[in-house]
């Protein structure tokens, strides 16, 4: 035994190059550890001073040579590590007290199947071990800064919009937490022990022996996943009506794995071609066009306002001036009311998308982007309808084109320019790091004034000033005096509140301006603008504004709720829709603009009358409905199906 520690000892000196870049290791990390933890004397002053010490040990150290030494070391690690590192993706976001039971265990497994897919794939321990975590903490902070900006976990559909991230990935700001540095230590720590881990064999025999391992491990782990009882037992799910629950319930990496197996639409039980053939003469017979609507081909402009809503219907809102005094005015000589969306702080294609297509995410996955997945073949768009209607068809877009993926949707959709800001001929003017709604509308009144003459328009523009990540060099000309029944100055840190408020306030003097330029326009016109998203603001601001009901359901639907409006410049008399989801949007700005309308179009105005509000939180108190059903198998043929039923959704017959 002596011998053993004699010769370890040997190979502990033969390593003397790495007794410096250890020591500085250890002491960067111990530095690091103690500005973000140190709180005194303390369990965690001696968990951070022992994982900064253990890191640089474990430089030096050499790997063990004895065989059974080794398999008990990767046995302890398999043991006590997933566990852990469970714990250290969850806490600096969730203390863990709503995690259901059984939740841990299933996450604990993922990281073990994990390990075995690096196994399968590296055919070494060490490597799958250490490379397996390394890609935990990366996918660890990225759902950390995910949350922190959008409000919700990471889903795997994020990892397609990675390209849109980046473009507005500088406008936040990255800090640190002490809880985000501590799991930070727990895993540099685990990622260098994982490395020193290792079975001292090699050859033929090793790497079959090691290759029958990792796919016995990924073959039990998926039997687990689709054969055992043991989620419908602990009532684990992906639950629909609220992706931020997700992760409190389930944990990061079995929501996240809920994700990754949830990207289609289910067919409906139902469906058949024959049957949605009965629904045509059935959607004939029911609809009738509201009186006096125009017939003169108006041109029709949308804008999705990126962030636009009316903190107002939280709940009380005092500021120091009216931040939306145009829209309160519109309020008395438009058509105005509520849209209802599905995201909060991010996922802005997806309220375009139901917009566009009137189709409806409650049929799809919580964490379904479908600009990414779904949309793939062309699909019947607002665009191809105005398109067969004689209308010019433009998207408009102050950012780069392959943001949500749109250079390949919009011709999906049947546009047939793309504006994107490489393309703006109005001088660009920025506003918190984004391009100006002022400049934006500028660059809409410039495009109409070079349209094609003897066509009417239809430009469908998306704006991003109001974006996410509030801490730019916005002006601070208006304040919030009073959230809820608290003064500002009382419920802490305000600025992106604040900043939020003034850039509305900003987007209310553009659309003015834009709404004064065509009054004086001879030719018909219709603008429709709406919400995609509220934006996501600080907890302090909901428990102000909400205070003891902070929690409820109730409130948090409130946060899903945007303003729409719909205008003319001929005084028309426009049908009244009221409240309603964004799905409808589209068909209530054709029936206004008197075009004509597609089967399916004149279904969903039917439908909006009796369910005004189809969302992922509601549809499971309605799904069983009749005109429900029916609209779930004709949204699967229009999303799933390549070769939909033209019929429905066409005005060419």
């Amino acid at each position: 035994m002596l011998d053993c520690f004699q010769n370890y000892a040997e190979k502990i000196m033969r390593r003397k190059k790495w007794f410096l870049p250890a020591v500085l290791i250890s002491v960067i990390l111990f530095s690091i550890s103690t500005y973000y933890l140190y709180s005194g004397i303390n369990k965690r002053f001696m968990l951070y001073l022992l994982l900064s010490l253990g890191t640089g040990v474990l430089l030096v150290c050499p790997r063990v040579e004895n065989i059974y030494v080794s398999f008990l070391s990767i046995i302890l690690y398999l043991v006590i590590v997933p566990s852990r590192i469970f714990r250290r993706m969850e806490l600096p976001l969730y203390d863990m007290t709503g995690l259901l039971e059984g939740a841990e265990l299933v996450n604990v497994l993922i990281i073990l199947f994990v390990y075995a897919i690096f196994l399968l794939i590296l055919q070494r321990i060490r490597f799958a071990l250490g490379g397996a975590n390394i890609f935990l903490l990366i996918l660890f902070l990225i759902n950390y800064y995910v949350c922190q900006f959008r409000g919700s976990s990471l889903s795997a559909v994020d990892l397609l919009a990675t390209r849109t991230a980046l473009t507005v990935l500088d406008s936040y700001r990255l800090t640190m937490s002490s809880e985000l540095w501590y799991s930070i230590l727990w895993f540099v720590f685990f990622i260098i022990l994982g490395f020193w881990c290792d079975i001292p064999i090699r050859g033929k025999k090793y790497h079959i022996s090691v290759t029958i391992l990792s796919l016995s491990c990924i073959l039990a782990f998926c039997t687990f996943w689709n054969r055992s009882d043991y989620f419908e037992k602990h009532d684990l799910q992906n639950i629909y009506w609220t992706v931020n629950a997700n992760e409190v319930l389930n944990g990061f990496l079995l929501s996240f794995a809920f994700s990754a197996q949830d990207f289609s639409m289910d067919k409906p039980g139902d469906y058949s071609e024959e049957k949605l053939m009965q629904l045509i003469e059935e959607i004939r017979e029911a609809y009738r066009p509201p009186e006096g609507v125009t017939e003169k081909q108006p041109h029709i402009i949308c804008i999705m306002n990126e962030a636009w809503a009316d903190l107002r219907v939280l709940g009380n809102l005092e500021t120091s001036e009216a931040f939306m005094p145009f829209y309160d005015f519109l309020s008395e000589n438009a058509v105005v009311g509520y849209t209802y969306v599905d995201v909060l702080g991010g996922l802005t294609a997806n309220t375009e998308f139901e917009m566009l297509t009137g189709d409806s995410l409650a049929f799809l996955s919580p964490t379904a982007v479908p600009y990414q997945l779904q949309v793939n073949h062309d699909i019947h768009s607002l665009a191809h309808i105005l398109r067969e209607q004689g209308y010019s068809t433009m998207a408009m877009h102050p950012s780069v084109n392959f943001a949500w993926n749109r250079d390949k949707v919009y011709d999906y959709f049947g546009f047939e320019e793309f504006v994107d800001i490489s393309q703006f001929g109005t001088d660009l003017q920025y506003v918190g790091g984004y391009i100006s709604d002022e400049c934006n509308f500028k660059e809409i009144i410039r495009q109409y004034e070079n349209r094609e003459k003897g066509k009417p328009l239809f430009l469908f523009n998306v704006t991003i000033q109001n974006h996410g990540g509030y801490g730019g060099n916005t002006a601070i000309l208006l304040n919030a005096e009073k959230v809820g029944n608290v003064p500002a100055k009382d419920i802490g840190d305000v600025y992106d509140l604040d900043t939020y408020l003034n850039l509305i306030k900003l987007t209310d003097e553009a659309f003015e301006m834009l709404l004064a330029y065509f009054e004086k326009e001879e030719e018909p016109v219709i603008i429709c603008m709406f919400g995609d998203h509220q934006p996501r603001l600080g907890d302090n601001f909901y428990d102000a504004i909400f205070g003891e009901s902070n929690l409820s359901e109730d409130c948090q639907t409130l946060k899903y709720i945007t303003p729409y409006v719909i205008w003319n410049n001929f005084d028309a008399d426009l049908p009244v829709y009221g409240d309603m989801s964004a799905n409808y949007l589209g068909a209530a700005v054709l029936e206004c603009a008197g075009v004509e309308l597609p089967l399916y179009y004149q279904f969903l105005l039917q439908l909006q009358k009796k369910y005004p509000v189809i969302s992922r939180e509601r549809i499971n108190e309605i799904k069983g409905e009749e005109m429900i059903r029916q609209y779930q198998m004709l949204q699967y043929n229009h999303l799933m199906e390549k070769n939909y039923l033209k019929e429905l959704f066409s005005v060419l017959q």
